[in-house]
């Protein structure tokens, strides 16, 4: 697989594939998880990016997908993806702008084309032994004319027992695509991550744990006529090297944990929710009035 990444600020690196035409779906991955996160190419275009995200000795593959209303639905990308997952025996989570109507996620069918799509992605959905993680009513897209349910979140069995506190968080986002929120649990334990950060290694006491470790053993001694003594006494050489490294530098430990950014205080939410509220009434009423309140807000 081949990672292509861009900065996003310092904190978060957007994934997507990079093509001829420009990119309509990326994942955007904490820079804590970015070193476990690869992009799966052959399963990406412009309208999906699908990684594979390492989670404690196992690996899940993750897609976000955006389903076009002129084109076929699903695309044939997602029984690729499905197929992957299957042959490879990992976890799928899909995240989908799905563009269809269904009361199965109790969205509003709204038009015919969207109950059509509706009707031929829940097809696929049986035919492909995926699963439904969406919870409740809250429409999960709002322009302010009108809302419904279109985006998705879809599992393999595999994994469809350890999505958790799935929701719809109406608060910090100003796209019409309402932010959906869950956790991913576990089936086993999940290892401890760390790594050594080698800039931050003290070098004098380095070479005189290095110096001492080389007087204290027998390599000095070594007699090397032949491939295999002279392999013997590099495998050696490296276990010094390494052992000094490692008692040398520092193990930084990585926290799984996000945090919102600082600007995203209590007070800006709720000032952010009230200018979408008025942009709402004003988009309805078409009011003068309610026109001066939303660009004041």
């Amino acid at each position: 697989a081949v990672v292509s990444t861009q900065s996003t600020g310092g904190q978060y690196t957007a994934i997507y594939h990079k093509g001829k035409g420009k990119p309509i779906a990326g994942i955007i991955v904490h820079k804590n998880l970015i070193r476990d996160t690869w992009l799966v190419d052959k399963l990406s275009n412009e309208d999906t990016t699908t990684i594979l995200l390492r989670r404690g000795n196992s690996n899940v593959v993750v897609s976000s997908m955006y389903l076009d209303r002129d084109y076929a639905c699903p695309p044939p990308i997602l029984v690729d993806i499905v197929k992957y997952a299957k042959n490879t025996n990992l976890g799928l989570v899909v995240g989908m702008d799905s563009n269809a109507h269904s009361q199965y996620w109790n969205s509003t069918i709204k038009d015919h084309v969207g109950k059509r799509r509706g009707e031929e992605l829940l097809s696929a959905i049986l035919e492909q032994d995926l699963f439904l993680s969406n919870r409740g009513t809250e429409p999960t897209f709002d322009n302010g004319r009108w809302s419904n349910i279109i985006d998705l979140t879809l599992t393999n069995s595999k994994i469809m027992n350890q999505i958790i506190n799935w929701k719809v968080k109406r608060t910090g986002c100003k796209s019409d695509h309402i932010p959906i929120m869950f956790g991913i649990g576990t089936d086993g334990p999940v290892s401890k991550r760390s790594f050594k950060n080698y800039k931050r290694t003290d070098w004098d006491v380095f070479r005189q744990t290095v110096t001492q470790k080389i007087t204290n053993s027998s390599i000095m001694e070594l007699e090397i006529s032949n491939k295999e003594e002279l392999e013997a006494a590099n495998n050696m050489l490296t276990q010094i090297l390494n052992d000094s490294a490692n008692e040398c530098c520092p193990t930084t430990y990585v926290s799984a944990t996000t945090r919102d950014p600082p600007w995203a205080t209590e007070e800006v939410n709720k000032a952010f929710q009230i200018m979408i509220d008025d942009l709402r009434v004003a988009l309805t009423t078409k009011d003068d009035a309610d026109w001066t309140r939303a660009r004041e807000s």
